[in-house]
């Protein structure tokens, strides 16, 4: 009798206290990938300043917003507010003997600005390099285009080193790698040298999220890997406050990823503290490993193991080592045979399709709100907290709904929620910053419903054939919308509400278009094509044909019963 893994969690416990310890483990890697990730929303932010004035700045020393500032520079409406210009100031007469800053200094016509004062409780890339007015602005929105460049240019070699090499292995070094990227962009003199360790940090580093996800999903049993995902999900909205918290207390960006990154280098222990995928060295014929890693489960979990299924395991071991390559070596499908496949099939081409949308607008609206969510009115760095902590009831909503109300519902209605949330958003003033970051909050909370769902339901409509092909598609798609997310900053600068209606605009959309998918619940993962087409249609019931009438039918005994009642 062969035993897989998942027979053997069962007796061993499929989320004891050695999956509790491990996963409290994962959590760290988790967080540091998570602020790696998204720390350039405060080492390349935005910040407050205006035209340095020498005339006035040297004689009264440097203030933001000196009580002379009105006459200096001309004003201007920036977000709903009469504020003072940041690149423009007024030409002046200025006499060496003049004492005080006041209207006489200035003449009625204005030049352009060539040195600034900044905020002085933070810092950024802007005001190291004078990044500032309008045209420089891309240069701070290209930092996290860049870093969704490298995370989308690690995974799929990311995914072969772990298959290859083993989930701790990748781990460990992907940590080590990040650190010494993140630190060396610490010490950058440049913004060309900025960005390129930006894009070193994620092309290195990028893999930790996926990598801890595998690990941690593969030590649980079956049924317990809804509530694992859910968990997993969840670090990464709590490594996202934990950012926010470190960007607060530490405005000062090169002492902010030295904080962020010097101590990630003792994440370097797991060497000797977290073990590996049992999943893993199974496959690989490792057995004595795999079976020192069991024990040690079952004896913190406190399970005697029988030696019936550990003897079993390993024969089961061998024997699916041995169909692996059988199946490499015989049943591998071509890329050409698959893109034939789904373009043969109408129903599977809409689904991909709709799929792909969804994804992209997915990604796009999940973290353009993050993004966005820094230009909030009111504290910066509460509004990115309070945004990151609405992620952990829709973790929450998503793993209570998805089993009651179905995926495709789920998938409309969060959809919906959350463009409704973002278009009303645009309507409401902007002295109410409460109202509006409530608004923003419940927007951040129907997305990551729907960016947890698609996961889920895209695994469920396609045949394991094409499964991977099909999911990869998808993903890429989704790898647009992060790669255009860190742009939609510069559209508030031509109208502030900008943002917010595309992403309400295309959160409706993608609703709709969900309607065109299938319902997956409870539904039988397809291994073929003819399978997947079949989810969602009605059975077709078969209608008798009509019989032809007969005057023997009159004279029957039941017509003639019939007749007498």
């Amino acid at each position: 009798m062969a035993v897989d893994l998942d027979e053997i969690l069962q007796e061993l416990g499929q989320f004891g206290r050695y999956q509790v310890m491990s996963y409290l483990l994962i959590s760290l890697p988790i967080f540091f990938t998570v602020i790696s990730g998204t720390s350039y929303v405060f080492t390349a932010g935005d910040l407050n300043y205006r035209c340095r004035i020498p005339e006035c700045d040297d004689i009264n020393g440097t203030q933001l917003y000196p009580h002379w500032l009105r006459y200096a520079v001309p004003f201007e409406n920036r977000g709903g507010q009469n504020s003072p210009s940041r690149c423009l100031r007024y030409d002046s007469n200025y006499n060496q003997s003049s004492t005080s800053c006041d209207h006489g200094m200035f003449v009625n016509s204005t030049i352009r600005c060539h040195e600034w004062v900044y905020t002085e409780d933070e810092s950024t890339i802007a005001s190291e390099w004078d990044i500032t007015c309008d045209e420089n602005q891309w240069k701070l929105t290209m930092v996290g285009t860049v870093n969704s460049i490298g995370y989308f240019v690690t995974t799929p070699i990311a995914g072969y080193a772990s298959d290859r090499f083993g989930r701790k292995t990748v781990l460990l070094s992907a940590i080590a790698l990040a650190s010494m990227s993140g630190l060396a962009r610490s010490f950058a003199n440049s913004y060309p040298m900025f960005v390129f360790w930006e894009f070193m940090d994620m092309a290195l580093g990028g893999s930790i999220y996926e990598t801890a996800f595998v690990l941690g999903m593969e030590l649980v049993g079956p049924e317990k890997r809804v509530l694992g995902g859910a968990i997993i999900s969840a670090y990464n909205g709590l490594g996202e406050v934990f950012l926010g918290l470190i960007a607060w207390a530490i405005p000062y960006w090169r002492l902010m990823l030295r904080c962020i990154y010097g101590p990630a280098l003792l994440l370097l222990s797991y060497y000797w503290i977290l073990s590996e995928s049992v999943r893993w060295l199974m496959a690989h014929g490792r057995l004595d490993e795999a079976d020192r890693i069991i024990r040690k489960a079952a004896r913190v979990n406190g399970v005697v193991m029988s030696d019936k299924y550990l003897d079993m395991m390993r024969s089961s071991a061998l024997q699916q080592q041995r169909a692996k390559e059988d199946a490499e070596s015989s049943d591998s499908i071509p890329l050409t045979s698959v893109l034939i496949q789904v373009f043969q099939s109408r129903v599977l081409l809409l689904r991909l399709l709709v799929c792909c949308c969804c994804s992209a607008v997915n990604m796009f609206v999940f973290y353009g709100l993050s993004l966005n969510s820094v230009s909030v009115a009111g504290n910066k760095y509460l509004n990115f907290i309070l945004v990151s902590l609405t992620e952990l009831p829709g973790y929450l909503a998503t793993y209570l709904c998805m089993d009651r109300v179905g995926r495709k519902l789920t998938l409309c209605c969060s959809l919906a929620f959350s463009g409704c949330c973002c278009l009303a958003y645009i309507f409401v003033h902007i002295d109410m910053e409460w109202v509006r970051l409530m608004l923003f909050m419940l927007g951040k909370f129907g997305i990551t419903i729907s960016f947890t769902v698609m996961y889920v339901y895209a695994t469920e409509m396609f045949p394991t054939q094409l499964r991977h092909s099909l999911l990869g598609t998808c993903s890429m798609f989704g790898g647009l919308g992060i790669t255009v997310a860190p742009q939609t900053p510069l559209l508030a600068r031509y109208m502030e509400s900008l943002p917010l209606m595309l992403f309400g605009g295309m959160s409706l959309v993608s609703a709709v278009l969900a309607l065109l998918l299938p319902e997956t619940l409870g539904m039988k993962l397809p291994d073929t094509v003819e399978e997947a087409e079949k989810i969602g249609r009605k059975p077709i019931v078969p209608i008798a044909p009509p019989r032809r009438f007969s005057t023997r039918d009159v004279y029957s005994p039941d017509c003639i019963q019939t007749l007498k009642v």
